[in-house]
């Protein structure tokens, strides 16, 4: 059976990719492809942000296909940016949307790895996440020795390769691998509500926030504050972000707080 997946737009901005491959949802290439036409699609539509989440009751994706893994051996090689285990959590990456991963249950192996590779992670309290690669004889090899290792830390990342051991959605919450713990009845819910909030603020700066911080991740620092600084002047420059900016400015100059100027939502509002 092919993988299923739906793409829609349940939010102003906001586009869901929800997929399913029963029963475990193992990841393959058919599934990178899809997800990755998806979120092409998403960008030409005008989104702004993306939930990535499982209409698989359980799993998000148990991990990678092992048969896929044992098959690939056979064949040569692609060259490393055409290949479609990797692009899919490359482009994700690299995509102007804002990425969230919405964890449902077992993301293990490439469903960590996949989940590594957005910008932002909210999971159920029954999710897990596990790198269990090496109880197999291989290695993670999507981001879970380079991704996890920026995300937790050196001693905590290589804790969960070595040892295999999956970690609960709390625990992962604990150590900053996730951003966001909810019930599991609201996973969906909460996941859109979010990317709607973030999708609110305008395409261009959520952009270039993104390509910053993704380009000065592994830069010297005075190398990414060079980068940052001139990302920063260039979005500036925009004749849109100087509107929004003389608008906010306008309302300060009318007497409004910060939350209003700016279009905040207050807490508990």
């Amino acid at each position: 059976m092919p993988v299923q997946l739906n793409l829609t737009y349940p939010a102003d901005g906001v586009a869901l990719i929800a997929f399913a491959d029963p029963p475990m949802n193992f990841g393959g290439g058919e599934l990178a492809s899809k997800i990755l036409a998806a979120v092409r699609e998403a960008e030409g539509a005008g989104a702004k942000a993306f939930v990535l989440a499982s209409d698989t009751p359980r799993y998000f994706i148990a991990h990678w296909s092992l048969q896929g893994i044992i098959d690939a051996q056979g064949r040569p090689p692609a060259p490393g940016p055409e290949r479609r285990f990797g692009n899919v959590f490359e482009e994700i990456g690299q995509s102007p949307l804002v990425s969230i991963a919405a964890n449902n249950g077992q993301a293990w192996g490439g469903g960590a790895e996949l989940s590594w590779a957005c910008d932002l992670r909210i999971a159920a309290e029954s999710a897990t996440y596990g790198q269990p690669e090496v109880a197999l004889g291989i290695i993670p090899g999507a981001g879970g020795t380079t991704r996890l290792a920026r995300l937790i830390g050196p001693a905590k990342c290589l804790q969960m390769i070595l040892d295999c051991e999956p970690i609960t959605a709390r625990e992962a919450l604990a150590l900053g691998a996730i951003n966001r713990v909810v019930p599991d009845e609201r996973l969906r819910e909460e996941a859109i509500a979010w990317a709607a909030r973030i999708a609110r603020w305008p395409a261009w700066a959520l952009d270039a926030a993104k390509r910053s911080f993704t380009q000065g991740r592994d830069l010297p620092i005075a190398d990414a504050r060079r980068n940052e600084s001139q990302i920063f002047a260039a979005t500036a420059r925009r004749a849109d972000a100087i509107a929004v900016m003389a608008a906010a400015q306008a309302k300060y100059d009318g007497g409004a707080d910060s939350y209003e100027a700016i279009g905040i939502p207050r807490h508990g509002a």
